[in-house]
């Protein structure tokens, strides 16, 4: 896809991750708030904006989120079956402040240990890209419980090249085997929230436009759309919300020199299914997504299943 195609289509669809802010309490109100979804199908981007952790009754928080995905792949360009186990694992630092009634500000680090099992074993650890964004809340929503609620908020990131590149791993049946991108990745969202009373439906759109490393590697650019349903429960100083959704994943081809690399784009379907409690300054999340259909480097890649947990503490 040829650059002013992509930022057509960046600038048409409004991608990468979204939030939207209330009032500074970890148990405030759960619409209008933060998603993040997949950066690449796995390793070194499942970074902020990037893993399908979302953060709902916590407006301004740091906080610990970890991520453990899934994948069965071939060995290697001659393998017909996906023997290969990888499992990817992602413990991660992240903040959210707010600068502006409507404005916020995130940042995110990651530490990556990846793992491979089959004939050919390996593993990687170490500290991944940072990743920080703001976002904008250009449309509020009212107080009064008894209307229906809207919400808009869209937000721009950027990923910054702090963690290292192996162009051994790149020539793998997973090129995404990974710390990092070795690129500076633009990131757009848009994030649409429609709720009555305790209940809230939310749709959003990213797209991740991904740069040239220094090796001139590129990895493909990722557009991610999700929509799902949050149900709230009460019971006085403790909330708990309940979620149940679909997301998809598109992945493009990844380049090098300018040239598209087979087998390296793909998509990816997920049923998705979540659960948050909040209680004086903590809250605390749990998400499960189970493949429904997976496409990835033309079939050579198997994602299985992902789960995330996270924990938060609101500053103020």
């Amino acid at each position: 896809m040829k650059l002013y195609q992509t930022l057509f289509l960046v600038l048409f669809f409004s991608p990468i991750l979204l939030l939207a802010h209330t009032d500074h309490d970890s148990i405030s109100s759960p619409y209008f708030q933060e998603v993040e979804l997949d950066c690449d199908a796995c390793g070194c981007s499942a970074t902020s904006a990037s893993n399908g952790i979302e953060n709902l009754l916590n407006s301004n928080f740091i906080g610990v989120r970890y991520l453990h995905q899934y994948y069965k792949a071939k060995e290697d360009a001659f393998s017909n079956k996906r023997t290969q186990k990888q499992q990817f694992n992602t413990i991660q630092l992240w903040a959210r402040i707010p600068v502006h009634n409507r404005i916020d500000v995130n940042a995110s680090i990651p530490y990556h240990f990846h793992q491979k099992d089959g004939k050919n074993s390996t593993s990687i650890s170490g500290i991944g890209d940072l990743n920080v964004m703001g976002v904008v809340k250009l449309v509020k929503p009212t107080q009064d419980t008894n209307k229906f609620k809207h919400g808009l908020s869209a937000a721009v990131g950027l990923k910054i090249p702090i963690a290292k590149f192996d162009q051994t791993n790149a020539e793998t049946t997973n090129p995404s085997f990974q710390l990092g991108t070795g690129s500076w990745d633009t990131q757009f969202a848009l994030n649409y929230q429609l709720a009555y009373k305790n209940t809230a439906l939310q749709v959003v759109t990213d797209y991740n436009l991904k740069g040239e490393n220094k090796k001139k590697y590129k990895f493909g650019d990722q557009w991610n759309q999700l929509i799902q349903l949050q149900q709230l429960f009460i019971n006085n100083e403790f909330k708990l919300v309940g979620k149940v959704g679909f997301q998809n994943e598109l992945y493009f081809e990844n380049e090098q020199f300018g040239e598209a690399i087979p087998k390296s784009k793909g998509d990816a379907q997920f049923a998705k299914i979540g659960l948050e409690a909040a209680a004086k300054r903590f809250n605390f999340g749990v998400e499960y997504f189970q493949p429904l259909h997976s496409n990835l480097n033309s079939g050579e890649i198997e994602v299985k299943n992902r789960i995330g947990f996270f924990v938060n503490y609101s500053l103020f």
